[in-house]
């Protein structure tokens, strides 16, 4: 069959650029498609241009692609394209599902038995935490655990050395590269493998036993690729392995829209491709059919400040809609508030987007209080399970049962009261015996404690004293700001994120004793997801969890520096660490593939200030693509004021560039020192007009 006929039989309508990818098939093939450009048909379309023009035997041909789910995907979207007898036929797997039937290969043809796959999470879960505690004598938390075994499915799939793993560093401060071997001696002493041995092991076969290797190169003469872009290293040598001498490796992706990097995604291969294939064909999907222009242009742009990608420009034929809107809201209060009001008044589908998880938890606080319906992931507890909020929350506790030993050996160096070890060893030995007795009393019972250190624990027990008479929020701020908990995470360069949420929540949750019990309660809220069913418009997700798919109303939330981005552009001269640059480039992915889920409208949300404090900056990320931004209404209109207002001093603050304060009024224009850091000039009088420019509130 011609390819005329067969596009006329199935009913394709492909664009000329689909035409050629899907026409291209002998040899290797690196397809590079923007958000929104139909690579999903053009890939199920070239498999039915290898069946039905190629005349190749449908088993010959392999797919692979990123989950089990979207395997299936891919084979009911094939059959409803060419029916279910050729759907049958073909084969789509997972690498871990290709990796499993190498090994079982290998055990044919040796007889040997393979290890036995370690699939339950539960166990693993449980042998990590039984070697955390032998190495570290302390039990870790879930998000230690999380983070553990993120590291080490990184490290086989990116088949680091052992030299190289070295100098990974886990947040908790335990130390990486034992704990591995820990794990690793485990398993091979149980002869049970992983997931992610899977593809180590199947690797080693195909290297090291050519009856195997030659066994899969007879059976798969094509092998196409999707998602490309979220393989990882191992993947891909797994991959080029099997193409072998005929090569017929088909990549579908974009590196643009990599953003699994700490999963060891591996968008590099994209890069290479014509490298390890000097006579490959690189083809390109560049017209986008989701988006307006709107959307495009100012995504397409953005992109292009990576250096890491190939030069190629995202369009769309579609009609215009709205620009990217840029609301600014006073403060983190207003911005849960805010979205409460759309979520009561929402109407069309609307996705609601974060970086990271736990930005959604204070607003699912209000929806679930306001009882109104929204739809989400049953998603893990790992915001409650940080030992920052850990830490922040048992120090509450502490206040309310100053007895308890145990507590107060977890955090008294923590906040600002650095004794010696073994005096407080000696001291919770001694209450043991008597424990009506409380541990701030027997401390400075004890003798010898230096006139410095009776300082330091009378001043805690006086803070904790305090905590008790105010609010939540006054507690949760006191902890961080006056009890040397801040100071504590600042000199340990911590990751301080999860603190703003937690401050939402004590603002919510005035009570202490209803904020503790509130937060026991979110964590099974949040373990079950959204209570709205498949019909609620209005939807929280992670921008991760987004990716593949669309939505009509998108609004991006916590767009400012150190939340997302989590590293923030340069500032002119400086040069960043290799790995900041990357880091830096992952982040633009991640937002440009924000922006690209938008269908036609898209809002940014920033807050001018956090709690009473100066907000992170607002992301260059959010000016580049809504650089002047519109009034947001009401709740987040900035205050103008008169212009003889604004003398040196003033406090204010700039919609684009957050808060500051003046510093020198220049004729018509203004010096303004921002919280930043940065100082900047503008046209004071044309800032007022454009409503840019507004007087900070107080309180």
């Amino acid at each position: 069959m011609d390819y005329e006929r067969f596009r006329t039989k199935f009913n394709l309508s492909l664009t000329d650029q689909q035409a050629v990818a899907v026409q291209r098939t002998e040899g290797p093939v690196l397809l590079l498609a923007v958000p929104g450009s139909g690579k999903t048909t053009v890939l199920l379309s070239r498999l039915g241009c290898l069946v039905f023009c190629r005349e190749v035997e449908p088993e010959n041909i392999l797919t692979v692609t990123y989950t089990v789910a979207a395997t299936a995907d891919l084979r009911r979207r094939c059959a409803a394209l060419f029916g279910e007898e050729l759907a049958g036929r073909l084969e789509f797997r997972t690498i871990n599902g290709l990796c499993a039937r190498i090994i079982r290969a290998y055990e044919r043809h040796t007889g040997r038995v393979a290890f036995e796959l370690l699939s339950d999470e539960g166990e693993i879960t449980r042998l990590l935490r039984e070697l955390w505690l032998e190495q570290t004598k302390q039990f870790p938390s879930e998000s230690d655990l999380k983070e553990l075994r993120t590291q080490i499915t990184f490290c086989k799939n990116m088949m680091l050395r052992e030299e190289e793993m070295e100098a990974i560093r886990l947040e908790s401060g335990a130390d990486f590269l034992p704990l591995y071997r820990r794990y690793q001696d485990r398993l091979l002493k149980t002869r049970k493998m992983d997931y992610d041995d899977q593809m180590v092991y199947g690797l080693k076969i195909l290297r090291s036993c050519p009856p195997v290797l030659a066994q899969f190169q007879r059976r798969y003469h094509y092998i196409c690729v999707d998602e490309a872009q979220d393989t990882s290293k191992i993947q891909h040598i797994i991959l080029r392995l099997l193409a072998g001498a005929r090569r017929n490796l088909f990549l579908v992706g974009d590196e643009d829209q990599s953003i699994y990097g700490f999963r060891a995604a591996w968008p590099q291969a994209l890069l290479e491709f014509d490298q390890i294939y000097p006579d490959a064909a690189v083809l390109f999907l560049e017209e986008n059919f989701r988006s307006t222009p709107a959307i495009v242009g100012p995504a397409d742009s953005f992109i292009h400040r990576n250096r890491e990608r190939r030069d190629k420009h995202m369009f769309t034929r579609n009609p215009d809609g709205p620009p990217i809107k840029h609301t600014v809201l006073r403060d983190y209060r207003s911005q849960y508030r805010y979205l409460l009001e759309v979520a009561k008044n929402c109407t069309e589908e609307t996705a609601v987007l974060y970086r990271n998880h736990y930005s959604a938890i204070p607003l699912i606080d209000l929806l679930e209080q306001e009882g109104v319906p929204y739809r989400c992931r049953a998603g893990e507890g790992l915001f409650f399970s940080h030992y920052t909020v850990r830490d922040v929350t048992d120090a509450i506790r502490l206040a309310f049962r100053p007895g308890d030993g145990e507590l107060f050996q977890r955090l008294y160096y923590k906040l600002g009261c650095p004794l010696k070890k073994d005096r407080v060893q000696a001291v919770l030995r001694r209450q043991s015996a008597h424990p009506e007795e409380n541990v701030f009393s027997l401390l400075l019972e004890s003798p010898g404690l230096e006139p410095w250190a009776i300082g330091k624990v009378k001043a805690l027990r006086t803070h904790l004293t305090h905590l008790l008479e105010g609010n939540s929020y006054q507690a949760v701020n006191r902890i961080i700001q006056y009890m040397g908990y801040g100071d504590y995470l600042k000199n340990r360069g911590a990751d301080t994120s999860r603190l703003h949420p937690l401050l939402a929540l004590a603002n919510q949750n005035p009570g202490l004793e209803q904020f503790l019990q509130r937060l026991e309660e979110l964590e099974g809220i949040v373990a079950r997801g959204g209570p709205g069913g498949a019909g609620c418009p209005f939807l929280l997700s992670t921008v991760h969890a987004s990716k593949g798919l669309e939505y009509p109303r998108v609004i991006l939330i916590d767009v400012q520096d150190g939340i997302f981005p989590s590293v923030a552009e340069p500032s002119p001269g400086q040069k960043l660490s290799p790995e900041d640059q990357a880091t830096l480039e992952e982040e633009r992915r991640l937002f440009y593939v924000a922006l690209t889920r938008a269908k036609r409208q898209l809002e940014i949300l920033t807050c001018a200030r956090e709690f009473g404090q100066p907000a992170p900056p607002v992301s260059s990320f959010v000016t580049a693509v809504a650089p002047s931004a519109p009034s947001p209404g009401a709740e987040g209109e900035l205050h103008t004021g008169r212009l003889d207002q604004y003398q040196p001093g003033t406090r204010v603050i700039h919609r684009s560039f957050g808060p500051g304060s003046i510093l020198q009024l220049q004729g018509p224009y203004v010096l303004l020192a921002l919280d930043s850091g940065e100082c900047k000039k503008f046209d004071l009088e044309s800032c007022l007009n454009k409503g840019l420019m507004g007087l900070e509130e107080p309180g």
